[in-house]
């Protein structure tokens, strides 16, 4: 077993892989586990690498590969590599501490239905800002039947504690402080994956009622901007890291999925990654950071290469009755900052790095 894996930019793992010519190459995954063969250190050599492939350290934490012929090796978003070499950046890798990576359980192919629960996040219900708290009760009331968890910081922090344990929770807690949207990202993954059911932005609704949106064999539904052809959210979605994907990012504004869907796994996998390899010279702050590291684009990358794997349903969200924003002005009522912020996304990962 490894014991570091060297990440890419992306929050890839590098695995040794084959050009169509036969020389060596390397690849990006996500890190589904501890126990990979990916490329990785030990003391100051390289490991499970081709013999073609070599490795300078940059700085403390900070590492390159170069090729036979000396070339740099630069990862692109999609995993493969970036011939171009578009942006020194994308060539950095860091070095993540395997044995402080949290095990999570694994997922289940067993077919389940989606349990009716539906799930919304604040920080506090009794500060919560009234449009939000009548949305709520609207988005109740057209789904009896369903149960309502409304999950504040205090009982975020422990379902992340009963359910994943302190590893998990150390991981939120590096989050700062400006970014509660991405600390939301985050903990709606572990929420669905363990409890499954809908969760909704507290700006979000519905047309109808979720009974006539669900089939009774869904597994996990997937959606994407501007599939019905609207145009309201022309441009929306799209970014560096998931140039590759058409259409742009997935949807997670709602989750819709069964407990233990393979997806969702990954996705927190991926978002771990991310958060403990981030470094705030090359990820940056703010809005696109926050979509990169925690949010809908990650979310997208960590899927959208197995997409085909594992049951689910692509519908339309705007077409088929889910609808974005119900509440006016949601982002000012909601109080959140992460859009303008400029201090790190994340603190305290240095001791995950080696």
């Amino acid at each position: 077993m490894n014991e570091t894996a060297l990440i890419t930019l992306w929050g890839d793992v590098l695995v040794s892989s084959e050009e169509p010519d036969g020389e060596d190459a390397l690849e990006g995954a996500v890190l589904e586990g501890r126990n990979v063969s990916c490329l990785g250190l030990e003391g100051n050599r390289l490991i499970a690498a081709p013999p073609s492939i070599g490795i300078v350290t940059l700085r403390p934490y900070v590492y390159q590969l170069h090729d036979a012929q000396g070339r740099v090796y630069s990862h692109a978003p999609d995993g493969m590599r970036d011939h171009v070499m578009e942006k020194a950046e994308w060539s950095e890798l860091s070095c993540l501490n395997l044995r402080r990576f949290p095990e999570i359980a694994p997922s289940t192919d067993n077919f389940a239905p989606i349990p009716r629960l539906l799930h919304f996040i604040c920080n506090d219900p009794t500060t919560l800002d009234p449009a939000f708290v009548t949305n709520i009760a609207q988005v109740t009331a057209l789904n009896p039947g369903w149960t309502v968890h409304v999950w504040d910081e205090a009982s975020r922090f422990q379902f992340i504690s009963d359910h994943y344990g302190w590893d998990v929770l150390k991981i939120y807690l590096m989050i700062g402080g400006e970014y509660g949207a991405a600390k939301a990202d985050f903990f709606r993954y572990l929420l669905i994956y363990r409890l499954g059911g809908v969760y909704l932005d507290l700006k979000s609704s519905m047309s109808r009622p979720l009974e006539a949106i669900l089939r009774p064999d869904d597994q996990y539904l997937i959606s994407q901007w501007n599939m019905s052809g609207s145009n309201r959210y022309a441009g929306w979605g799209y970014g560096t890291s998931i140039a590759h994907v058409a259409g742009g990012e997935y949807q997670q504004w709602f989750l819709i999925a069964r407990p233990g869907h393979p997806y969702l796994r990954r996705v927190i996998q991926l978002v771990m990654t991310k958060i403990l390899t981030y470094r705030p010279d090359v990820h940056g702050a703010g809005a696109v950071t926050t979509f990169n590291i925690t949010g809908p684009h990650a979310y997208t990358k960590a899927i959208h290469a197995v997409r085909a794997d594992f049951a689910h349903r692509v519908f339309d969200s705007e077409k088929d009755g889910l609808v974005y924003a119900t509440v006016e002005n949601h982002r000012e009522r909601s109080g959140s900052t992460y859009r303008e912020a400029r201090t790190p996304l994340v603190s305290g990962n240095e001791s995950c790095l080696c």
